[in-house]
């Protein structure tokens, strides 16, 4: 039993060790990273901590409601720069009216890229805003249609905006670049960053546990079977 746990523990703990160096390692540069940098906070633009008064005479939501097709459940108030508008949301979809007009509001190339720079207070120049049909790996928790927006700075800042309705849902740059790739090895999760219940972390939790424990049992053989030394004088 002893040989073969001595074997057992040999091998899986030399199939592990190079996860585990990786583990340590990524864990050490997470911890060394700027989180407020890898947020985007340096190049973002500071909201107006002052509450913005909603127009009066705008047109009533519940008049906008009724003659809207779908089956709403929630609006909300928002603001398209210095435009506002009601966000609705049904079962299936979202979609902006514009609170003076009651029109639809598209989110054009031009709105985004006006939206995006109006978010950002950084020295680099705007790019032409892209369209994106699916979201790339690090805007992957959103939902497409989005727009992408580049600046030319030191630290590749690129805003992800949605299509629908014009938030700026990710701010990614070089910081937030590296911290995700430390964040893949952490969790060995190569393809959604974010899982911790994927097999291969599994597996691999389980053999480590399987090398500590067998490397606890071999030591307590190894001094079990050690000789004791004679006592001085005997």
């Amino acid at each position: 039993m002893t040989r073969t746990f001595r074997t057992l523990h040999k091998w899986v703990a030399l199939v592990l060790a190079a996860q585990f160096v990786a583990w340590m390692a990524s864990g050490l540069a997470l911890s060394l990273v700027d989180h407020d940098a890898a947020n985007g906070e340096p190049h973002r633009r500071a909201a107006d901590a002052s509450a913005r008064p909603w127009p009066a005479g705008v047109r009533s939501p519940v008049a906008l409601v009724a003659a809207s097709a779908g089956r709403v459940q929630r609006v909300e108030t928002a603001w398209l720069g210095e435009r506002p508008v009601y966000r609705l949301v049904d079962d299936e979809r979202t979609w902006l009216l514009d609170a003076a007009s009651g029109r639809p509001v598209k989110i054009d190339a031009a709105l985004a890229g006006a939206l995006a720079a109006a978010d950002y207070a950084g020295p680099g120049a705007a790019s032409a805003p892209e369209w994106l049909a699916e979201a790339p790996r690090e805007a992957i928790d959103h939902a497409p249609p989005l727009w992408r927006v580049r600046f030319a700075d030191d630290v590749d800042t690129t805003l992800y905006l949605s299509a629908v309705d014009g938030r700026v849902l990710e701010r990614r740059n070089a910081q937030s670049r590296w911290f995700e790739l430390f964040w893949m090895l952490h969790t060995m999760d190569y393809s959604g960053r974010g899982d911790f219940n994927h097999p291969l972390v599994i597996v691999s939790a389980a053999g480590g546990l399987f090398a500590a424990l067998t490397g606890a049992w071999l030591l307590v053989a190894l001094l079990r079977r050690r000789p004791r030394r004679p006592a001085v004088g005997a």
